[in-house]
């Protein structure tokens, strides 16, 4: 995985960029209760099935919101 994608949410197991969004309860384990506490945005690979919390962001809207930024500047 290049180094610029690190900065973005991504599986810890296979390393998939394309996650989804899904509801907190759906995330198992002791984590999954941190997570809820915490209100972090809870994440699944489609590929492996992963799921869990990142405080980083998902790179589509990463590249949605600068593709915003830049049409509102210009």
């Amino acid at each position: 995985m290049p180094k610029h994608h690190w900065r973005y949410a991504h599986c810890s197991i296979c390393g998939n960029l394309d996650l989804k969004r899904i509801s907190p309860e759906y995330v198992p384990g002791f984590m999954g209760a941190v997570g809820r506490l915490l209100g972090l945005p809870s994440l699944r690979c489609e590929p492996c099935r992963h799921k869990f919390f990142s405080v980083r962001p998902i790179k589509q809207a990463a590249a949605e919101e600068s593709s915003e930024r830049e049409q509102r500047v210009a």
